[in-house]
């Protein structure tokens, strides 16, 4: 049966948030309940009806009806506004090389980034600038989150029986953000994947967290010593698999000093690529116990940081200083995009 099932709860606000939390339902923090007006609304926020499939969601095989996953969006506090986008990126979660199975159950403590671009970032106010990865804006926490009760309550992403994450991190509750396209003297990423200034798009990548760089420099080489400094730590599934999507996100004032002295993303991909790699003389003798070395991405016994240059995103977001860059390791999984459809 492809609908969802009614269940009875309280009406009280704390003890429905009780209810839902003893039953598995929630990320620990508190929902809206999603009666059955709010799930409505919810659904009218797309042009499919409610029975429609969307997708089959691993490990549990769970089938991600349009009502299912407005069930889950009201919960995570979503706006009727919002729910092409998660649409979109349920589509997107199931593509093969996201390899969703594998982050759903791994002991890597990963979770999907949701990276948004085109006119959609306006109608939903998704933030793009100051804080963008952080707290303070309904679009952006409540879509991540909602990805999470969707992988949870959907795809059976249980924390410490199905998802085997050691110690997890905060990006679970949910990581989402729009490029400051406007602010940006590159292609957005969009364009770059084949979309036009049209098309919006929802791009999921696979990341082990945030790592902030105080790359306050105003040469190009200097910001790339740092920030490839940080990146090149052999430690990190991208590595250690020889694949996936390293991200990198320059805030304006960065993206405008590399554009000024000359730099596109193509030359920031490859220097990066190259001055990442790690020497093989100085990792390890001994074989880890999960043993990946016949996926090394290897070149002159150096290890790669993941398969080519070009596997490397960089996007331009964030406040106006020049302090910090922000880099998202990668758990070595293919990223996936869509468009959303608004």
């Amino acid at each position: 049966m492809n609908n969802a099932n009614t269940l009875q709860f309280p009406d009280d606000a704390l003890d429905f948030f009780g209810s839902v939390y003893e039953a598995g339902m929630t990320d620990g923090l508190p929902v809206i309940p999603p009666t059955p007006e709010r799930v409505a609304a919810m659904i009218a926020g797309a042009s499919l009806p409610a029975e429609h499939i969307v997708a089959e969601l691993a490990p549990r095989n769970g089938i991600a009806t349009i009502e299912k996953i407005a069930i889950n969006a009201v919960m995570a506090g979503c706006l009727p506004s919002y729910f092409p986008v998660l649409i979109a990126a349920v589509e997107a979660i199931v593509q093969p090389q996201f390899n969703l199975l594998g982050i759903q159950t791994t002991t890597n403590p990963v979770a999907p980034f949701l990276l948004i671009n085109g006119p959609i970032r306006h109608k939903i106010d998704i933030n793009c600038g100051s804080g963008a990865l952080g707290p303070g804006r309904r679009a952006n926490a409540t879509l991540g989150r909602a990805i999470r009760l969707i992988l949870l309550n959907i795809g059976g992403g249980i924390p410490g029986e199905i998802d085997k994450s050691i110690m997890g991190m905060p990006g679970k509750y949910g990581l989402c953000m729009g490029e400051l396209e406007e602010e940006s003297p590159w292609q957005a990423f969009h364009l770059e994947r084949g979309f036009t200034m049209n098309d919006s798009t929802v791009t999921l990548i696979s990341t082990q967290g945030t790592q902030s760089f105080a790359a306050s420099f105003l040469q190009p080489e200097s910001i790339l010593m740092m920030l490839s400094n940080g990146m090149r730590t052999y430690g990190t599934n991208s590595f250690n698999k020889g694949c996936g999507n390293p991200l990198v996100i320059f805030p304006p004032a960065h993206a405008k000093i590399f554009a000024d002295n000359g730099w596109d993303k193509s030359r920031i991909r490859q220097w990066l690529f190259k001055h990442t790699q790690f020497p093989l003389d100085e990792m390890p003798k001994e074989t880890r116990l999960l043993d990946t070395s016949s996926r090394f991405r290897i070149e002159d016994k150096r290890l790669c940081i993941c398969g080519k240059p070009e596997d490397i995103v960089i996007v331009v977001a964030g406040g106006p200083q020049l302090n910090h860059v922000t880099y998202l390791a990668n758990f070595g999984s293919d990223l996936a995009i869509n468009r959303i459809n608004h």
